[in-house]
């Protein structure tokens, strides 16, 4: 059980599964009102917070207890945790209740879509209130730049992550391997060492890049290779720095290294069950992972390119623009709650999130964590150069024509060249399709 509180978390109830289910277009704000209430003479304010889980692992228990921990604190404030599945789903859900102008008060989404939400006008701008508070002085500043658009503020990060590699020790000993790659070149020649097949049959694959958000992973290889590929306004796929990241993914590929395709969950499952030796996959799986291997593994910093880079995941936490002020006040208190010292300390410890707060680092439980547990920190090595993830206008479809680039090529359909030339023109004619729309 979770330290941050030790109740059962609260149940979900009948019109609230079907609001999951279905994603009808009434916010749960709308659903479960809101409204102040009174209870023991004082004014309570309802507030309903939206979050994804994006990771395997007990995540979903842990977002429960946390707020059952904040409700049990706060009187005056109770908030409503509202599941609703991916990053995907979760942010679908909250652009649909802003189209009918009843948003839930606070909600998680992956960092990209900081730009979309702010081009629908629905974030609370807290720079005031962060300057007030001891934010900016004490996050890190790289998690702090994901919630950041125009030295603003409209958030705080909650879920951070970067991938990492995870590699099996048992394996990498049978090979004969005694540490972990440190580049692109000694990455290769570890997933050769490490590959077993008889044949076109494969028993264990070298390396496995965790599918689904491999897009996320791809970026952090690019800007190894010393390129962001992308502004605001603008992505650039196809620069020579992308198309070389994306013809060492296929060659890997093409010697049955790694598979040309997997899914988040699968990849996962597949190294904690011995079927590929190394993985890419978010420090937020890391606990999971693992307590759950039957074998030893081992955790290190993504191996770097011309130079070390890596881009950061999960999300922050937002506001929304278009309610009461007292439930911004209320929504503030709980995000300023859930990302605290201690309760990022404990997050990182329960999860293998990365905590926010450089405070965080320093309390004797997670000091205590890090020397039992080194692994945990491996990731701080990129985390420190990290930048945001792909923050675009459109950015679902922006990144599923990245994503179309990467599968076909690695299926073999078409060339990196010319499957990244195809996702960038078709992302930047989606980029300027939504600023004419604005304008």
């Amino acid at each position: 059980m979770s330290r941050f509180d030790s109740r059962p978390s609260p149940s979900v109830s009948s019109p609230r599964r079907q609001f999951l289910k279905t994603g009808a277009s009434v916010s749960a704000a709308a659903m479960f009102g809101g409204m102040p209430l009174f209870a023991s003479g004082q004014q309570q304010v309802k507030l309903a917070f939206m979050y994804p889980v994006g990771v395997s692992g007990d995540i979903n228990r842990l977002v429960s207890n946390m707020i059952s921990g904040f409700n049990a604190a706060h009187s005056h404030i109770q908030v409503e945790a509202i599941y609703a599945g991916s990053y995907d789903n979760t942010e679908q859900k909250v652009m649909t209740a802003l189209g009918v102008g009843d948003p839930p008060a606070s909600w998680l989404p992956i960092n990209s879509m900081l730009r979309t939400f702010l081009d629908m006008d629905a974030l609370e701008d807290v720079t005031a209130l962060a300057k007030a508070d001891d934010v900016f002085q004490d996050f890190l500043p790289g998690f702090l730049g994901t919630c950041m658009s125009d030295n603003k503020l409209y958030g705080l990060p909650f879920q951070c992550s970067t991938p990492v590699l995870y590699y099996n020790k048992n394996a990498f000993e049978k090979a004969g391997l005694k540490a972990a790659p440190t580049n692109w070149t000694e990455l290769e020649a570890a997933a050769k060492a490490l590959s077993i097949r008889q044949g076109d049959t494969v028993s264990q694959w070298g390396l496995t890049i965790g599918g689904g958000w491999h897009d996320w992973i791809f970026e952090s290889f690019v800007r190894q290779n010393g390129l962001v590929f992308w502004t605001k306004d603008k992505v650039a796929f196809d620069a020579p720095e992308s198309v070389n990241a994306m013809e060492f993914w296929l060659r890997m590929a093409q010697a049955k290294l790694m598979p040309a395709a997997s899914t988040w969950e699968s990849s996962a499952n597949d190294f904690m069950a011995g079927r590929t030796a190394m993985l890419y996959h978010s420090t937020g799986s890391m606990t999971n992972i693992l307590k759950s291997s039957s074998f030893p593994v081992g955790v290190a910093p993504m191996p770097k390119g011309k130079q070390i880079g890596s881009t950061m995941g999960g999300g922050p936490i937002l506001i929304a623009k278009k309610q009461p002020d007292a439930h911004k006040k209320a929504a503030w208190t709980f995000a300023r709650w859930m990302t605290n010292t201690a309760n990022q300390a404990q997050w990182c410890i329960d999860t293998g999130y990365l905590a926010a707060r450089k405070s965080s680092w320093e309390t004797p439980i997670l000091k205590a964590h890090v020397a039992k547990v080194p692994e945990s920190r491996s990731a701080f090595v990129t985390a420190e150069v990290a930048g945001a993830f792909l923050q675009v206008p459109g950015y679902h479809k922006v990144r599923a024509h990245l994503q179309s680039a990467i599968d076909r090529t690695l299926a073999g359909e078409v060339k990196p060249d010319a499957a990244l030339r195809e996702a960038t023109a078709k992302s930047n004619l989606e980029i300027q399709r939504l600023a004419r729309r604005r304008s």
